[in-house]
């Protein structure tokens, strides 16, 4: 198989950043690819030969989620690219197009509520425009290449998330929990209420039946969450950097995996099952989203109404030996979805896009 030379800009280094970058890209390197990254503020970027540097060096470069908001520079950028023979390929794991994302972002953070809608509409078109300009794109599912074609004629390639399995076993080597078994927990971020009030409503309902039961909420705290048990039984840990985060999931025995049924979460991959089996938990999820990658029952157990959520929860707290056997289930289900197992998926990709690029037509300069 053909090896592109490839470098990713990299911009805040988040979840995503370790999911799309960090983690492919690293395994890539243990393979011997040549894929690296760095950041689009490197003072590299912004030598006149830098176009001839990424040329003797590389094949491709990758945009994740990046815009300009004078698209003439952007044009510019990318013109230089292509005039030294670099293909440009964009990258997104999120639905950053439709235009929900404007009030979801405004809705669940802060410091894009701080921004105005004005300012995130722009956004939004600024993506759009800076992923028109591009001649390729990558994305995590066929559902974010069905919107990501709504916007650009470029060919769209879909490359899963896949997880890192041995790194995570070498981060939680070693390690204790700090909150004692039994427990039930959710992780992640700022999100619509929507997602976990179902959740929450059942938490409420098991925690006065199980008054032996722990609840812990690592990261974003949902309100909903937090006025659903007593504050004496609900465990509240913090974000931790990208290197150590898989420690703080020691601390959950049945991970909750909840999306409501909207757009944007039907465009999103299962990562937090993932996570959650290699920490060791068993999971309920709800059937967005997680529905694929559970067999109910076999794997783990899905639940969408409150009352299905207060059931599925009850089963695996009154059932040791139900929380081991769907553990265990998923996770030989999770090695089919490792990098281990699914690295080759971006060189594939990349070449693709590369091959698309350098078959299309070039105008010679006159002499």
């Amino acid at each position: 198989m053909n090896s592109p030379r490839v470098l990713s800009f990299i911009g805040q280094e988040t979840g995503c950043t370790y999911w799309r970058c960090f983690a492919p890209f690293t395994e890539l390197q243990r393979r011997g690819h040549f894929a690296v990254f760095k950041s689009k503020d490197d003072p590299e970027c912004l030598r006149p030969e830098w176009p001839y540097l990424l040329a003797s060096r590389f094949d491709a470069v990758i945009m994740p989620r990046m815009s300009w908001a004078d698209y003439a520079v952007g044009q510019n950028y990318i013109d230089q690219m292509h005039k030294a023979g670099i293909t440009v390929i964009y990258e997104c794991d999120d639905d950053a197009w439709s235009p929900g994302i404007v009030m979801r972002q405004f809705s669940t953070h802060e410091t894009e509520r701080a921004k105005g809608l004005a300012a995130l509409e722009q956004e939004r078109l600024d993506r759009i425009e800076c992923m028109r300009q591009c001649d390729g794109v990558t994305v995590t599912t066929q559902r974010l290449k069905t919107i990501a074609g709504q916007f650009t004629d470029a060919p769209i390639e879909v490359v899963p998330n896949a997880i890192d399995t041995r790194w995570f076993r070498r981060v939680l080597r070693g390690c204790s929990r700090v909150v004692p078994p039994l427990t039930i927990g959710w992780a992640g971020g700022s999100r619509y209420p929507e997602d976990l009030e179902p959740v929450s409503e059942a938490w409420g309902r098991i925690a006065r039946r199980y008054r032996e039961v722990t609840f812990v909420a690592q990261g974003h705290v949902s309100p909903v969450i937090a006025a659903a048990v007593p504050s004496d039984r609900l465990r509240t840990l913090p974000w931790l950097p990208i290197a150590e985060y898989p420690r703080a999931l020691l601390n959950i025995d049945i991970g909750c995996a909840a999306v409501a049924p909207k757009l944007f979460n039907t465009a999103k991959t299962p990562i937090k099952l993932w996570e959650y089996t290699m920490a060791g938990a068993v999971s309920v999820v709800s059937p967005t989203l997680y529905g694929a990658f559970v067999t109910d029952g076999v794997d783990g157990l899905v639940a969408e109404t409150a009352n299905e959520w207060e059931h599925q929860l009850a089963r695996l707290i009154e059932h040791r030996d139900l929380r081991r056997r769907l553990w265990h289930a998923q996770r030989r289900r999770v090695t089919l979805h490792s990098l281990e197992a699914n690295w080759w998926r971006w060189p594939q990709a990349w070449q693709r896009i590369i091959n698309q690029f350098r078959a299309r037509p070039r105008l010679a300069l006159a002499g």
